[in-house]
């Protein structure tokens, strides 16, 4: 079952194997949800973590420029999510971005994909169940926490300094309810938004009263955690850092891209639910983030009890309110969490039903239509995780993962948007011979070809390499060395003028070429330039990121390579569809 004996060439097959999609209506899951529920699925998945909790840790490490934070991961996540529209009308199936980079690019790339995603969903919902046991713990000033940690305390680097079993039992009553059904769970998912929205409007009208603009005025001697003062305290990086961490605040949006097997007309749906959920999460952490920080100073934030607005409420003398949004906040990380446990078991279940996870976790059960097998064990290893890791920790593996999956998704659709099916592949040396004759023919002037071959599709592909390789040099250049290049220092300043150079002329080849005639419900504008943007900026937040961040990521990579090469390549459905094997045999697999 287990067998590692592979080949180079099976590897070059597995690198360029591709997955055909076929749109079919009856996909074994439960075809209902609508466009509101795939909106409050959104807005449920993003609305939670970023308001409650997110917002306190943000303002003690970056000040009120925090709201720049906000907005600038909200605009790089806007790129993505009409990236990710453009390919929801594409190809609507279950699988989020996994499958688009499965019909593009190919099976082990988009395997890697996949597995980030997992890490996404996993992470992001430990991340979660830990915020709502911390919330909840609060109502109990802290009696839970400090039981754990008196008892179950480890002294242990990288990990939680207490083990939070709340969390996990949290994690297994969620698997159960979305294991339920679909349409049940989507029901307690819209109910739960509304209650959170109803909170968050609340939120700002009290920030709103309570506003004092000098909190955004402060010298800095008012405690040694207020850095230097002023609007940015911290200075400009510690914005584009938190810029990094708030991503996880967004990273819900593409659990609506998950839905292509569940919602109604997904072709049409999806695209514009991704739109919508995504502009009203950008405006609601726009007003959290400026009114938090006017009505309270941005270093005392009660980080240590995880709930800001209780103790920011009590401070301001509305002990009552502070009960009210108590509950709010958990009726946001509780819808929250379901939508995020929904769109993990169907990375999973997507994964699986390409024979690339092990094969239970594709089963769906027939009388609640749903993956029961892939949301419980997913459950239960998000339980487990959440246990042993603390909020911040979960929340930077988050982003990592997620920025890693929106430029793969950028990068999918400039390569999707310039060739078509059945490209012209006829007299293929001479066409060569042409093409190559003269650098002018590399920018199609004058215009040679009006339709995608694959002399131009390659073209592109080389194209969009080189800009993901300049995007990593400027990007590492804005990260690590601005400050030498805010001096014009004459290395780094060549360096970067030379590679802004090679990006415009490497836009340039890309927008030359004939791009492709099929029609779809959806398509992102301007083609090249908005994909290579999304791609550049979630290049540059990855970069600033931290470097345990990193090492963690490495090992889940490392864990999800041995998963692909011991189980996924010897049982890929493709691969045996490749290979003409009968299915009833892959089935026994």
């Amino acid at each position: 079952m287990f067998g590692f004996s592979f080949s180079t060439s099976d590897l070059i097959e597995a690198l360029t194997r591709k997955k055909e999609f076929v749109y079919v209506e009856d996909s074994g899951l439960r075809r209902i949800l609508r466009f509101h529920d795939l909106v409050f699925l959104g807005l449920g998945s993003m609305l939670g973590m970023g308001v409650y909790i997110m917002a306190g840790e943000l303002a003690t490490k970056v000040g009120p420029a925090m709201i720049l934070s906000f907005l600038f991961a909200g605009v790089a996540c806007t790129l993505a999510a009409l990236c990710y529209a453009e390919f929801a009308g594409r190809t609507p199936g279950t699988g989020s971005a996994y499958a688009y980079c499965y019909i593009t690019v190919g099976e082990f790339v988009a395997f890697i994909l996949g597995w980030n995603l997992c890490l996404e969903f996993v992470i992001g919902t430990a991340c979660l169940a830990r915020g709502m046991s911390a919330y909840i713990d609060s109502m109990f000033s802290g009696s839970i926490a400090s039981w754990e940690r008196k008892h179950f305390g480890m002294d242990i680097q990288f990990i939680s300094t207490y083990p939070d079993f709340l969390s996990f039992i949290i994690m297994v009553v969620f698997s159960a309810i979305v294991s339920i059904g679909v349409k049940e769970s989507t029901m307690i998912n819209n109910t739960f938004v509304v209650i959170n929205m109803v909170t968050i409007i609340m939120l700002v009208i009290i920030g709103i009263v309570h506003v004092n603009f000098s909190n955004w005025t402060l010298d800095g001697t008012e405690s040694p955690h207020a850095g230097k003062g002023g609007f940015m305290p911290f200075g400009f990086s510690s914005v584009m850092e938190g810029a990094a961490t708030c991503f996880y605040a967004y990273t819900g949006f593409d659990t609506v891209a998950t839905t292509g097997g569940e919602a109604k007309n997904p072709q049409k749906t999806i695209p514009f639910a991704l739109i919508v959920s995504i502009s009203l999460a950008v405006l609601v952490y726009g007003s959290i983030s400026a009114t938090f920080t006017l009505m309270w100073p941005y270093f005392d934030q009660n980080l240590k009890k995880g709930s800001p607005y209780p103790y920011v409420l009590e401070n301001l003398g509305l002990t009552n309110m502070k009960w009210a949004v108590t509950i709010g906040a958990l009726a946001a990380v509780t819808g929250c969490t379901l939508s995020s446990v929904f769109g993990m078991a169907r990375i999973v279940y997507s994964i699986a039903e390409d024979g690339l996870l092990f094969r239970p976790m594709s089963v769906i059960n027939r009388f609640t239509k749903t993956p029961v097998n892939a949301t419980i064990a997913t459950g239960l290893l998000t339980g487990f995780l959440s246990v042993i890791f603390s909020t911040e920790q979960l929340i930077d593996m988050t982003s990592l993962g997620t920025l890693m999956a929106y430029t793969m998704v950028a990068i999918c659709v400039l390569l999707l948007r310039y060739e078509d099916k059945g490209m012209e592949t006829v007299y293929l040396l001479k066409m060569k011979q042409e093409y190559n004759s003269s650098l002018r023919k590399i920018f199609n002037t004058p215009i040679t070809y009006n339709e995608p071959n694959e002399l131009t599709s390659m073209t592109v592909k080389c194209a969009t390499y080189t800009v993901v390789l300049v995007s990593a040099l400027l990007g590492s250049i804005f990260a690590f060395g601005i400050d030498k290049l805010m001096a014009s220092e004459p290395v780094i300043l060549l360096c970067t003028i030379a590679l802004a150079i090679m990006m415009v002329i490497a836009l340039a080849v890309i927008a030359r070429q004939p791009k492709s005639k099929a029609e779809l419900k959806f398509k992102v504008k301007p083609v090249p330039y908005l994909p290579a943007l999304s791609m550049f900026i979630n290049i540059y937040l990855m970069l600033k990121l931290n470097v345990m961040t990193w090492i963690r990521f490495g090992v889940w990579l490392i864990l999800g390579l041995l998963v692909y090469f011991i189980y996924g390549m010897q049982h890929s459905k493709e691969r045996k569809n490749h290979e003409g094997i009968p299915q009833r045999e892959a089935k026994k697999s």
